[in-house]
């Protein structure tokens, strides 16, 4: 009997997208082409690569990613425009961008932009609103999106792709003279077609595991690689992370309590497929 394997990297961040599908720009959409100039803009469509889709939504980043878009959104709104030219214009970008950041509320630990913040401020779509300035309406719908996503649930693809194509015309409407961001062009535009092609619910092909085996990475080279060889290094780390993946000694360790997620959305229910009467 014969075992065929076939690899689909889901855990990589959109820098390894550009570079496996030869994207030289990091605002081009290495599904379709498109440029940034071009993600607003419905009417013009572009073929997909189908080999692209096998790199996932990359779920865990796509919260502080979709964060960031909606901040430098705000920090703009004063002046409309997706480039600030000239000094006034700039000092008007600043002023606004200190007094939102100043009244972000940070959870936890780490800079502006850290996933706890992102968290928090989806968590709590009106005050979001009432710092920011943003539609409120944009935020429970990006609040939605990102719960579907990140679920690990089966997601209904008509559905998803019908509530993804209201929230970009409501984002273009709203915010026309700034453009998609990738990401958000991601998961907007190609998000229902990587759904259907995913082999598991595409929340369970977050990068989470990768980022966190980050920390017994660097555990591994500090203790257990040998230094005065990077190939040697880089071997003894690969086969301390294949020991420590065994399944034997995995079914040793204590398993950990599952923590008490919060309720789903209702709007959020509605994108899954429903199983039973």
């Amino acid at each position: 009997m014969y075992v065929r394997h076939t690899l689909f990297p889901t855990m990589v961040d959109a820098k390894v997208c550009n570079a496996a599908t030869g994207t030289t720009s990091t605002m081009r959409c290495y599904i379709c082409g498109k440029t940034a100039k071009e993600f607003n803009d419905f009417k013009t469509t572009k073929t997909e690569n189908p080999e692209a889709l096998k790199f996932g939504l990359s779920t865990l980043h796509a919260r502080i990613r979709l964060f960031e878009t909606l901040l430098h959104i705000a920090y703009k709104m004063p002046i409309k425009k997706w480039q600030a030219r000239g000094e006034d214009e700039k000092n008007i970008v600043k002023e606004t961008k200190k007094r939102i950041l100043k009244d972000v509320p940070k959870a936890g630990f780490g800079n502006s932009n850290s996933g706890n913040t992102a968290r928090r401020f989806f968590s709590d779509p009106e005050t979001a609103s009432e710092i920011t300035g943003i539609d409120i309406g944009l935020i429970q719908k990006f609040k939605v999106i990102l719960e579907a996503i990140s679920s690990g649930h089966e997601i209904d693809e008509t559905k998803f792709a019908n509530f993804a194509q209201e929230t970009a015309e409501l984002y273009v409407k709203l915010y026309g003279w700034h453009p998609m961001t990738p990401t958000l062009h991601k998961i907007l535009i190609h998000g229902n077609t990587i759904i259907k092609h995913a082999l598991l619910p595409i929340g369970q092909l977050s990068e989470e595991a990768a980022e966190a085996r980050n920390k017994h990475f660097r555990s591994y080279r500090l203790d257990f690689a040998r230094k005065f060889s990077r190939v040697l290094c880089n071997k003894d780390i690969f086969n301390r992370l294949l020991l420590s993946s065994d399944p034997f000694l995995s079914c040793m360790r204590k398993r950990q309590k599952l923590r008490i997620s919060h309720p789903f959305l209702p709007e959020t229910v509605k994108l899954f497929v429903q199983v039973g009467p």
